[in-house]
């Protein structure tokens, strides 16, 4: 069975309520992202902090949103996405497709279309993209057949910057590409990041796609300011 890791265990600012919790009309981030995710047929794992778990009864929320979820409790920091991504590997199954989502990125699009759309051409792994040059986000450059040939973080490579959904056909070579970047200390900021994992499947001949979306579509939430644009907007 496929599954969909949403990762958002960052720790939250004193003061502040955790971004699964930020609401728009009505619905929660967490709600919003199972109900995005309904028509993959994946089991949803989340990747949560550990206070936040415990200080806002987050697991009980993620249960009663996505009944055969998998929540993961991080406490503390860590290294970066990818690391937290690699304290759920029990949950990932090495030989079914992994989508790898962040809490604080909302994408306006099908992702079931998205994903049908990767697996349908073959592909080893995709990403979705928009039109960027902004050096806040992650970036691939692409061949004359589009497909992925490098992968940037927080330096813009091109006008493809990466939206945060990631899909790899097999667990496993995520995983595997996820550790062997950690083995060679390929950080940026002093962070491992999700993005440099497509280098190491690129230095493997995997093949690597990307579905562009409008600029529109996508919306971060990773400062108050956006948080609250995004609980104000109508």
């Amino acid at each position: 069975m496929a599954r969909i890791l949403i990762l958002g265990a960052a720790e939250t600012p004193a003061g502040e309520t955790p971004v699964w919790i930020a609401e728009h009309g009505g619905e929660m981030v967490i709600e919003h992202l199972a109900n995005r995710c309904a028509r993959l047929n994946a089991q949803l794992i989340f990747a949560m902090q550990k206070s936040d778990v415990r200080r806002h009864h987050l697991d009980s929320i993620a249960r009663l949103t996505a009944p055969d979820c998998a929540v993961v409790e991080i406490e503390g920091a860590t290294q970066g996405a990818a690391c937290t991504a690699l304290l759920c590997i029990d949950h990932i199954d090495p030989d079914g497709e992994l989508i790898v989502m962040n809490a604080n990125e909302m994408i306006d699009a099908d992702l079931s279309r998205i994903a049908a759309g990767f697996r349908d051409q073959g592909l080893d792994a995709g990403v979705t993209t928009f039109a960027s040059l902004h050096p806040r986000y992650s970036y691939v450059r692409l061949d004359d057949a589009g497909r992925v040939v490098q992968a940037a973080e927080k330096h813009p490579i091109s006008r493809s910057a990466i939206a945060g959904f990631f899909w790899f056909r097999k667990g496993a070579d995520f995983i595997e590409a996820a550790m062997d970047m950690i083995r060679k200390d390929a950080k940026a900021d002093d962070h491992f990041f999700i993005s440099l994992t497509l280098n190491e499947l690129i230095l493997k001949q995997k093949t690597i796609g990307v579905f562009p979306i409008p600029a529109a579509d996508y919306q971060p939430l990773k400062s108050s300011r956006q948080v609250s644009l995004y609980e104000t907007e109508a």
